[in-house]
């Protein structure tokens, strides 16, 4: 093919073949569905959690999809800057990172009509401790691993890629949820990552985020009644919660030729329920 011709295909635009793609909570949830998505598509496939036992099941549920699926598992604490610098450290060669590892701490229930006494009272009896270990490992995490990973990303073939797993918490005010600390931790992650893309472009590196609504995973149990997920058909607009090829298919979108025009961007994942910014959805 002469310089002046443009690969159509699938492969040419979606191939994600020979990448080496490190996911963080890969091991479960949305990391997981991407890390399928990778591997199954021949990325090797790094995924990152703190339990191993939980990674080693993940690695063997994907080898049954694809028998020649390279996955590496890294047994790492990514809240732990020490651990971090070991991480980068045992790599040597990464093409995409995907920031996908969060908690959510509960915290007591209370809507706009909770009377003024049980409101306060509700609001402050969140822990300061839910809030420092939300932004932990939601927010510093992605700052210190991107960081890290700067120096590998930046001589990646056809440049680096970060995606940020954000949440569309982030930009909804819906008063009938009750989850301020992790709802403003995904907030600083679409604002972190508009600040990483203006500080890596010049190295090559592009760097956007994924904004997923409702997903069956460690935070939305489709078995429990009450979950946003299992009521998806009333919230959502388009009347179903995520599947796990949603989640892939915009990680392998963006990691691959298709979106290499993307940058600085937040991608809303969710079916049009971040289009409500009160509770009419």
């Amino acid at each position: 093919m002469s310089a002046s011709q443009k690969d159509f295909s699938l492969d040419g635009l979606f191939g994600v073949k020979g990448l080496d793609v490190v996911i963080t909570g890969g091991g479960t949830g949305i990391g997981f569905y991407m890390a399928k998505g990778f591997a199954v598509n021949e990325a090797i496939t790094h995924i990152v959690g703190r339990r191993q036992a939980k990674l080693e099941e993940a690695k063997a549920a994907i080898l049954q999809l694809n028998s020649n699926a390279q996955v590496v598992i890294h047994t790492a604490d990514i809240s732990s800057r020490s651990e971090v610098t070991s991480l980068a450290s045992s790599l040597s060669k990464v093409d995409v990172l995907i920031n996908c590892a969060g908690v959510v701490f509960p915290d007591p229930p209370c809507t706009h009509l909770t009377p003024l006494p049980e409101l306060q009272k509700a609001l402050l009896s969140s822990p300061s401790e839910t809030w420092s270990n939300t932004f932990q490992v939601n927010v510093e995490s992605v700052f210190f691993l991107s960081v890290s990973l700067l120096h590998l990303l930046a001589v990646a073939p056809n440049g680096g890629r970060i995606i940020n797993v954000s949440s569309i918490g982030s930009t909804m005010s819906d008063p009938n949820t009750h989850q301020p600390a992790y709802q403003s931790s995904k907030a600083a992650v679409n604002h972190l990552t508009r600040l990483l893309a203006s500080k890596f472009r010049e190295h090559g590196v592009r760097v956007n985020a994924i904004s997923p609504g409702y997903f069956p995973s460690q935070m939305q149990d489709p078995n429990n009644p009450k979950s946003n997920l299992a009521r998806s058909k009333e919230l959502v607009p388009i009347h179903r919660g995520g599947e796990e090829e949603d989640a892939a298919g915009t990680a392998i979108w963006l990691a691959s030729k298709a979106g290499s025009y993307v940058d600085g961007q937040v991608i809303p994942l969710s079916g049009g329920r971040d289009w409500g910014l009160g509770s009419q959805y």
